[in-house]
């Protein structure tokens, strides 16, 4: 028995391989600190074969004529896996930068943790990374992930992508729109924050023998992880909203993306 390979479909296999390599590395859940990259490698591979099998290449796409033209390709299929990812990367930095800045008013801005694949991160920050990645994986995120992937195969073929047509201001717009959603989140803990400081240099005028260092601390602590107890329901009823309809934006822009 002899098997017959066309070489068109290795091609355009290794298109579909290094779009879906490069939207799964900036994501949390398949960074290469978190799994190892021998299982990335095995997945990418056989979420490659499968998309070539649900979505194949249609006819009439560019074939490259030398090495240089393939490496274009390559580069410009990397691109738009890379951009694609980095736009669902978002809604997973907006749980971050609130943890961020809860832990600096709570009073731990010098507790640090290595985590794999993260790097330098608060305790607050790391926990409502986990958080955050639990109402992902709870609002079908992952699965909504990889609907989107099989839909940019259908909007965009390989060799397709045209990167100097998409508007790149836009993620500066959403970078601002996440950071001033983490802000307006965390607005509660600064509230508290800035109550005890007011509490507390009143205290240190009318008693100046009380030494407000010493009990400032934890108070700080106090009061914010007990408000922290009482908005953690509204925290995580607010993150599915956000993930929800952050979600409908990623297939909405697949489906909007430019290619000419």
């Amino acid at each position: 028995m002899t098997f017959h390979i066309n070489p068109d479909w290795v091609y355009f296999y290794f298109l579909y391989y290094f779009r879906i390599l490069f939207f799964l590395l900036p994501l949390p859940l398949f960074t290469p600190g978190v799994i190892p990259l021998t299982v990335l490698a095995y997945l990418v591979f056989a979420l490659s074969w499968l998309f070539v099998q649900m979505v194949p290449p249609p006819h009439g796409l560019v074939m490259p004529t030398n090495l240089a033209h393939l490496g274009v390709l390559i580069f410009k299929e990397a691109l738009l896996g890379f951009i694609l990812g980095f736009f669902v990367r978002l809604i997973f930095t907006l749980f971050t930068v609130f943890g961020e800045i809860v832990t600096l008013h709570v009073g731990l801005g010098m507790t640090n943790m290595v985590l794999p694949g993260f790097g330098h991160m608060t305790v607050f920050g790391n926990l409502f990374r986990v958080i955050g990645t639990l109402i992902f994986l709870s609002a079908g995120g992952l699965e909504v992930l990889f609907y989107g992937l099989k839909l940019s195969f259908e909007v965009i073929p390989p060799t397709e992508f045209n990167p100097f047509v998409l508007d790149y201001k836009m993620f500066a717009l959403l970078l601002v729109k996440v950071f001033s959603i983490a802000l307006a989140m965390a607005l509660p803990f600064i509230a508290v924050y800035m109550l005890i400081n007011i509490v507390l240099a009143i205290t240190n005028r009318l008693v100046p023998n009380v030494n407000i260092f010493f009990v400032g601390y934890p108070v700080y602590m106090l009061a914010n992880f007990a408000l922290l107890v009482v908005l953690i329901p509204s925290i995580v009823y607010l993150g599915q909203r956000y993930v929800g309809d952050y979600l409908k934006m990623f297939i909405d822009f697949i489906r909007s993306f430019p290619t000419h």
